[in-house]
Parts: structure tokens; C-alpha cells; sequence
């Protein structure tokens, strides 16, 4: 589960927040990303520039750190990977030999643990797009200058959050293509995880029958 904000570091809370990344946030404070590191853990103070930058970002947080909104619940929620159901046990022949049913629920072990992995990466990329898109936003009222930081509206720094936020907008991938790839993809993902799930399932019933 993740941290709340308010458990982290500013830095950290801001990156869980919007969805960036140490590199995509270094950019903006303009420091590297070992950098922006070292301020998470507290092993190094920001400098006065990057302090600056950071308070605006951390403004634009939920109370009880900022004033922003808060982050919505994801949207996007795979379809649970259908349990296997058996009825009544088919008819199988005799004597079946344990051997080659042990190696081929090795390999449906092997390929479920794939199938698995590439859901998650499927699932955590279309949810971080989705988080990016509602970021975007939000980050752009950061161009508005807060009364107390007139720094903020001198021409230099509007330009360099601009370009920030170009950069982000790049990152995405063009919104019609996303939600339906990203739908159909997963289905086709479920159905041949649902189909091996039935038949380890089986399988586990083959063995059984074997060693009878």
C-alpha cells in the first residue's frame, strides 16, 4: 500500500503525487537526479533555487500540505482474472503416466508467471498515463504566481516551467489511441491467463488421477 503523502519527503510526496520521476522532477528544480535523491532521504538540502521550486510544487498539493486537489482514484481497474470451475470429473483413460503432466505444469508455471508480470506492467503503465493526464492540469496552475513569491512571474521562470511542462505533455501518448489499445490489450491478456489458470487447474486433477 502506498505511503500517504504527508509520511514523505516533499519531494517524494510531490513525485507520488503527480507521477514523476526522480529525472522528470530534477528537471524542473534544475538539479540532477542523484540530487533529488539525496533530498528524499535527507542526505542533502536543496539549494535556494530548487527550495523555491519545490515550494511552489508543494502548494499545489492536497491540504494538509498544499492547497491543490486531491489525486483521483484510478479509473482504470484490470478485470480479475477468472477463477477456474470444474463440474463433474471428465472421463479420462487409465493408467495415465505422472511424468510429462509434472513437466507441463512446470511450463504452465513458467508462462503464467510471465503472463503475470506483463499484466502488472500493462496495468501500472496505463494507470501512470492516466495519473499524467490529470497532472497536467494541475501542475499548470504553477504558471499563475502566487502573491508571495512574485520570483515566480519573471519571464525566465515561466519559460522553464513551460518547458517542464511541454516535456511532461510529451511523455503521453495520444489520448484517443490510449484507453482502447490499452482495453484491448488487456482482455486479450485476461483470456490467456483465464485459459492457463483452467488448465493448471486441470492439470492438478490429472496428477491426481495418475497417482491413483
Amino acid at each position: 500500500m502506498p505511503k500517504p503523502v504527508s509520511s514523505l519527503s516533499p519531494e517524494a510526496a510531490i513525485r507520488a503525487h503527480f507521477g514523476l520521476t526522480q529525472e522528470e522532477l530534477a528537471r524542473y528544480l534544475g538539479v540532477s537526479r542523484g540530487q533529488v535523491g539525496h533530498q528524499e532521504t535527507g542526505r542533502r538540502p536543496a539549494s535556494a533555487k530548487a527550495a523555491l521550486r519545490l515550494t511552489r510544487l508543494g502548494r499545489l498539493l492536497p491540504p494538509p500540505e498544499g492547497f491543490g486537489p486531491p489525486a483521483p482514484t484510478s479509473t482504470y481497474a484490470p478485470p480479475p482474472v477468472p477463477a477456474a470451475l470444474f463440474g463433474a470429473e471428465l472421463p479420462l483413460p487409465a493408467g495415465l503416466a505422472a511424468s510429462p503432466i509434472r513437466q507441463r505444469q512446470r511450463q504452465c508455471a513458467r508462462r503464467l508467471a510471465l503472463l503475470r508480470r506483463d499484466l502488472h506492467v500493462l496495468t501500472s503503465r496505463t494507470t501512470g498515463y492516466e495519473r499524467r493526464r490529470w497532472a497536467l492540469p494541475v501542475l499548470e496552475t504553477a504558471l499563475t504566481p502566487h502573491p508571495a513569491d512574485p520570483a515566480a512571474a519573471e519571464h525566465a521562470e515561466q519559460a522553464h516551467l513551460r518547458r517542464w511542462l511541454d516535456e511532461l505533455a510529451a511523455t503521453l501518448p495520444p489520448a484517443p489511441a490510449l484507453r482502447p489499445d490499452a482495453d484491448t490489450a488487456l482482455a486479450l491478456l485476461v483470456v490467456r491467463l483465464a485459459a492457463l489458470e483452467a488448465e493448471a487447474a486441470t492439470l492438478v486433477h490429472l496428477l491426481a488421477r495418475a497417482a491413483t
